[in-house]
């Protein structure tokens, strides 16, 4: 695997994140390596340290997808090589196929959410939204911990700082992603039972079919 140190000249979150991988704290270099993707969105070396995490913590899923969106990113890179090598090493996984019933309310799509196997309620559904989110209530029920990195999320208040974390696993209706990036931010005048977002950090994990007229999100994985 191609792994490189660059110089420190300053503890930005890359090198913060090189430094817990270096000590094999995995899950919490995967949240500085993700805030540190959104610094440089095109930089290889970040997003090959993002599924490097990934695969440390067994999630052969996620860092496929990542060692993908290399290839994208920088097609020509020494990375994008070591990617390709990645993903033959990895094999290509069975597909399956989950159909989640969608509640309506309004104008929105509603999905029942798991977090690390518990009920969280629904999740309203937000293709545009970079990451999933939970709310403060559901992030202390679930223990999820609000003290580490942070990022920028543009909102109808304007521009805000929000803790990053990253959840074991996320289920929606029987389809599962685990070691998924959430921010932590509530929603303004939200009944108890909305966790938060379904936003990209989820969907990006599946193949995604929105079928309103059945009211059903299909969400396939692998092939």
């Amino acid at each position: 695997m191609l792994l490189f140190s660059p110089p420190v000249a300053h503890a930005g979150p890359f090198e913060e994140g090189l430094n817990f991988y270096e000590g094999g704290h995995y899950r919490w270099a995967l949240e500085k390596f993700i805030q540190a993707t959104e610094q440089a969105p095109r930089d290889p070396q970040r997003w090959w340290y993002v599924a490097e995490s990934y695969r440390m913590l067994g999630d052969t899923g996620a860092s496929a997808h990542v060692y993908r969106q290399i290839l994208q990113v920088a097609p020509a890179s020494p990375f994008a090589v070591s990617a390709r090598q990645a993903l033959e090493a990895l094999g290509e996984p069975g597909a399956s196929t989950v159909q989640v019933s969608i509640q309506r309310r309004g104008g929105s799509a509603l999905v029942p959410a798991r977090i690390n196997g518990e009920s969280v309620g629904v999740f309203i559904l937000d293709t545009g939204a970079s990451y999933t989110s939970v709310s403060t209530a559901i992030a202390n029920r679930l223990g999820i911990p609000t003290g580490g990195a942070s990022v920028r999320l543009a909102t109808a208040s304007g521009v805000i700082q929000a803790p990053l974390a990253v959840v074991d696993e996320v289920d929606v209706g029987g389809a599962v992603a685990r070691h998924v990036p959430v921010v932590v931010h509530d929603l303004p005048g939200m009944p108890s039972n909305v966790a938060g977002l379904l936003g990209i950090s989820f969907l990006e994990r599946f193949r995604v079919n929105l079928d309103m007229g059945s009211s059903l999100l299909v969400l396939e994985s692998g092939n």
